[in-house]
């Protein structure tokens, strides 16, 4: 059994940008560049037969690339209990390539609706002015560009949890 996820990667660039942004915002703990990419599904415990059932839905996957712009920020599950900020991620397509990579019996984890985004941070503990911070920097970037790229391939990575941290490995790629 594996703790595992769909992912779309993004490219460094982008990804060094948000990890500013989250610098700057000051609050919570944030993501590391290299671990920011846009979850499709996840699954607590996939064993051998359902990790091939969603590796063989990768591989059917016929979509051409597509643009992905990152722009603005967003909070779950609210505003007034903030545990996550996220980039906003904004493309049709995102949502189409959500549905191909679904398609196989096995059960995610997912416990919400389908919603586009990289985790910027997550807050676990709320300091003094968090909070101020944090609504601030929802209105500060409610615009603002992070960048646009060309979504080329969807990956099914392996999480481990160790003392350090989560640790990502790649399990299955597939080109757009």
């Amino acid at each position: 059994m594996v703790r595992a996820f769909t992912a779309v990667p993004i490219p460094e660039q982008i990804s060094q940008k948000l990890s500013q942004t989250a610098k700057q915002i000051n609050a919570g703990r944030p993501v590391k560049p290299e671990k920011m990419h846009i979850t499709l599904e996840f699954f607590d415990h996939l064993n051998p037969e359902e990790r091939e059932k969603v590796e063989e839905a990768l591989n059917q996957i016929n979509l051409e690339p597509f643009e992905i712009e990152v722009k603005g920020l967003g909070v779950f599950p609210s505003k007034n209990y903030i545990r996550v900020m996220w980039a906003d991620v904004k493309s049709e397509k995102i949502f189409e390539l959500n549905r191909h990579a679904s398609q196989h019996s096995v059960k995610s984890d997912n416990d919400h609706e389908f919603r586009p985004h990289i985790t910027l941070l997550r807050v676990d503990n709320v300091r003094k002015g968090d909070k101020k911070r944090l609504h601030q920097a929802l209105e500060d970037y409610h615009d603002t560009s992070f960048g646009t790229f060309n979504a080329e391939e969807v990956n099914l990575y392996r999480s481990d949890l160790k003392p350090s941290g989560s640790k990502y490995s790649v399990l299955e790629s597939r080109k757009l």
